[in-house]
């Protein structure tokens, strides 16, 4: 008996097998690509996890702080100024012990700004040799002074007492004592340091400082010319009378002569 045979089927069917195949190929792309997007997904959330793990390890850690402080950064505390303990830097001056042996004290004598014919001071800078620290009693007898100029006497303290003061005073080793006297006028002492003595003149000059029983010492110094004195004179205008008459009468000569007479 002949197989059967069935005719073509009716339209409709085959839009329902082919509405089928492409929802089934639909189907398998869209699960294909949500395979493949989660497995991204995955791995890039797993080395994000591991790059902050990675960066929280490596981050000091902080405590006690008050403010941000960011990687890599060290708190340092300041110094405030004048916490410290502040030294002082004075020395301790030695107190005396006693009265100052003459030979004991070493006097060095110091002029400044030198003027002729001007009041010069002369600074003794006073320092003990032995002692630590004594009392001395300067006097024109317990100290000397000389200015000289070659072996010309110029001044002397033994001929002008009064210039050296009287007083007492500290003499230390550690540091020094000034003493001030006064050359007056740069003038000559003579023999009596009268007020009538010369000026000395303008130049070199040695001034000679020692105790009584102490070695002298000798410093130069220049005696400096003094600066001329300007002196500005203003004109003043003579006064003209104003209203003069033209004519006026001429002088008569007078009957005797006003010079010298010659003899008859």
């Amino acid at each position: 008996m002949p197989a059967l045979t069935r005719g073509p089927l009716p339209a409709r069917v085959y839009w329902v097998r082919r509405i089928l195949v492409l929802g089934t190929a639909v189907l398998l792309v869209v699960a294909i690509a949500r395979l493949l997007g989660g497995g991204s997904d995955a791995k890039d959330g797993a080395d994000d996890a591991a790059e902050l793990s990675a960066d929280t390890s490596s981050a000091p850690a902080v405590t006690g702080g008050t403010g941000p402080v960011t990687p890599g950064e060290t708190r340092t505390k300041k110094k405030r100024p004048g916490k410290g303990k502040q030294t002082s830097t004075a020395p301790v001056l030695a107190a005396p012990t006693g009265p100052c042996v003459g030979s004991d004290i070493a006097v060095t004598p110091k002029v400044g700004n030198a003027v002729g014919g001007r009041d010069v001071m002369i600074v003794l800078q006073l320092r003990t040799i032995t002692a630590e620290a004594c009392t001395w009693r300067v006097t024109p007898r317990a100290l000397t002074v000389n200015i000289t100029s070659g072996k010309d006497p110029i001044w002397s303290s033994r001929q002008c007492p009064q210039a050296v003061p009287r007083r007492d005073v500290v003499v230390r080793k550690a540091v020094t004592t000034n003493v001030g006297l006064v050359w007056k006028q740069a003038k000559r002492s003579g023999s009596t340091c009268m007020v009538g003595t010369a000026w000395a003149m303008p130049g070199w000059y040695h001034v000679t400082a020692a105790a009584l029983g102490g070695e002298p010492s000798d410093v130069q110094f220049e005696l400096k010319t003094p600066a001329a004195a300007t002196v500005t004179v203003t004109a003043t205008p003579k006064n003209q009378p104003k209203n003069q008459p033209k004519n006026q009468p001429k002088k008569k000569p007078g009957q005797s002569p006003s010079g010298a007479v010659e003899p008859d």
